[in-house]
């Protein structure tokens, strides 16, 4: 790691921290001296960076301190550039067209030769089987935290009306998934959205903020498809 690498590194080492780090602390995961670590903070701190603390008592970034938000090394641009093809591949047409404009975003203020790296970098995601008609209206109504109204048939081909507070939308292989509470059962449940046969959005709002059914949703770690 060169030096300007390292003290990009501190930078954003010190970004993610809410409170005070040691210099001791910074040396060890920089595999450095602490010698090494106070001289980069010196650098740092005369070229107007918003650190403050003291020896022995750690150091942190004042909150008004800004920092370019895209200083990504290789691995960082292969992980993004990777999620975003999947969702040019599998999002709805609205979500595919944001996916487009956010990478030539991305792409526009990278280093060049992390650039070229991620536009290269040989890591593609297959295109969706079959048509996503529902995706988007889910994002919608997520996003909106309106209930759906939807008929639907299960892996048994029994059918059923339900009325739902939509709460996520997995991505899953050959098939999406939408997690919602269930009006009808008084729980969680999840639709494959290739087997919804209509839907409607409501004005009816969710009984709960969205944030607080995903948290419990995600505290259930439920897995069980209908």
């Amino acid at each position: 790691m060169t030096r300007s690498e390292r003290l990009l590194a501190l930078l954003q080492s010190l970004r993610n921290r809410r409170t005070p780090v040691t210099a001791a602390s910074l040396a060890a995961s920089f595999h450095v001296s602490e010698r090494t670590v106070y001289r980069d903070l010196a650098s740092l701190a005369a070229q107007g960076t918003g650190i403050e603390g003291a020896p022995g008592l750690g150091y942190v970034l004042r909150d008004d301190c800004f920092l370019p938000p895209l200083m990504l090394d290789t691995g960082e641009a292969d992980a993004i550039m990777l999620g975003l093809r999947f969702a040019m591949q599998r999002g709805d047409p609205a979500l595919s067209a944001s996916a487009h404009s956010a990478a030539a975003k991305i792409l526009a203020v990278l280093p060049g030769p992390v650039e070229q790296h991620a536009k290269l970098n040989g890591l593609v995601a297959a295109p969706a089987r079959g048509s996503k008609p529902f995706a988007g209206a889910v994002r919608h109504a997520i996003s909106a935290e309106r209930k759906l109204r939807l008929t639907y048939k299960d892996g048994q081909g029994a059918a059923s009306a339900r009325k739902v507070s939509p709460v996520a939308l997995g991505f899953f292989d050959g098939f999406e998934v939408l997690a919602a509470w269930c009006d009808l059962r008084s729980d969680f449940r999840h639709f494959r959205l290739d087997r919804i046969a209509t839907l409607q959005q409501l004005q009816e709002r969710y009984a709960k903020p969205h944030r607080a059914l995903l948290a419990l949703w995600h505290a259930r770690n439920s897995e069980v498809l209908l």
